[in-house]
């Protein structure tokens, strides 16, 4: 076989055994001409000449003076998969192993990597699942190998803002958790190197603050209305609806004579709630109407229910966690974390006029 001189000269490659999990099963005899290479599958074999494996888009070929002899599903050459219009050249000697349809080349006839540690083309993605809650995004390079470390820099821009540049995987996150509401845009690059294109990939998420509502004996207010009579234990200022119409301040009658003046603080949900404790203590019209227990609930990322104005005759509670007095208590506030708030007022006069409000809080996130 060493007497061959045509510059298609190919031999069997030997040492087969150190593809380890690869059985060779046939051996393909020498021939001249370009019919002499295999487009076979879980092989390995040898050419002397001018040979070249070009990697197309779908398909990768062995060829000879701009003649294709042989197609395989993909090619590796020095541990990395070649990007459409790449060439794998050798001086003189190539080697090629053959696995599954994908031919792996090497000049100086080292075994390449193979089995598990074989993962396909390289590849970048960003994981935006987790951003609602933690502010953070994920993201994932990958050569082909999963083994070899890739700079990738990550940037999210919105209403806040943050970059980092890392190796294979890692997190970015912003400042704040949870995100504001808004628009985000999160990109990730890899500026390509001598064996791997450049790669990138973009997202956007939008973010937005959703609640739900429920309760029993109350009524929900998007508006301050002096004249409102309507028959019920409580009522419900969704202050939030003034903020996101604009307003740093507003009024709100909680009765025909009583208001109170609330400013903007800058929280997820903010709520006004008047309670009347009881059904005959205050006759229709009366000043007091509603202003047994005044209290003002938001969230800004925890649970806060503070007492504008009451009594504590009476039994308010937030999550279980309860204030009961006899007598004037002055100022009261509770603190609770989790994404739900349920605040239950219990009359100790008329159980007719006992209300709950359950505020549920969920930050949804979607990609536009």
């Amino acid at each position: 076989m060493r007497g061959l001189t045509t510059l298609r000269d190919i031999t069997i490659f030997a040492g087969l055994m150190a593809m380890a999990v690869v059985i060779i099963t046939q051996l393909y005899p020498v021939r001249e001409g370009p019919s002499e290479v295999p487009a076979c599958s879980d092989c390995a074999f040898k050419l002397v000449g001018p040979y070249v494996v070009k990697q197309y888009d779908s398909y990768a070929a062995v060829e000879s003076a701009g003649r294709q002899l042989a197609r395989y599903g993909w090619a590796y050459y020095g541990g990395y998969p070649l990007a459409p219009g790449q060439n794998a050249t050798c001086g003189g000697v190539m080697y090629l192993w053959v696995i599954d349809g994908v031919v792996y080349v090497s000049c100086d006839g080292s075994a390449p990597r193979f089995g598990q540690s074989i993962a396909g083309r390289p590849g970048l993605a960003l994981d935006t699942s987790a951003f609602c809650r933690t502010g953070c995004v994920f993201v994932d390079a990958s050569d082909g190998w999963g083994q070899i470390a890739l700079p990738v820099t990550a940037s999210i821009w919105g209403p806040r803002l943050a970059s980092k540049t890392a190796n294979t995987w890692f997190w970015v996150c912003i400042d704040v958790k949870p995100p504001p509401e808004g628009t985000y845009y999160v990109e990730a690059v890899f500026p390509g190197n001598s064996s791997l294109p450049r790669m990138e990939v973009r997202k956007t998420v939008i973010v937005k603050t959703e609640s739900a509502v429920s309760g029993s004996n109350y009524i929900l207010l998007q508006q301050s209305d002096p004249g409102d009579y309507r028959p019920t234990a409580l009522k419900v200022f969704n202050l939030t609806a003034y903020w996101n119409a604009g307003s740093t301040r507003a009024r709100i009658y909680v009765n025909p004579v009583s208001y109170f003046d609330v400013d903007n603080m800058g929280a997820l949900l903010d709520f006004l709630l008047a309670w009347e404790d009881c059904r005959s203590c205050d006759h229709r019209g009366s000043p007091y109407l509603y202003y047994d227990e005044v209290w003002r609930l938001w969230y800004d990322g925890r649970w806060h229910l503070e007492r504008i104005r009451g009594w504590c005759y009476d039994e308010v509670s937030l999550n279980g966690t309860v204030v009961k007095a006899s007598g004037h208590c002055g100022s009261v506030s509770l603190t609770w974390g989790g994404d739900t708030a349920d605040v239950y007022f219990r009359s100790a006069v008329d159980g007719a006029m006992n209300a709950r409000l359950t505020v549920k809080y969920e930050r949804v996130c979607r990609e536009g």
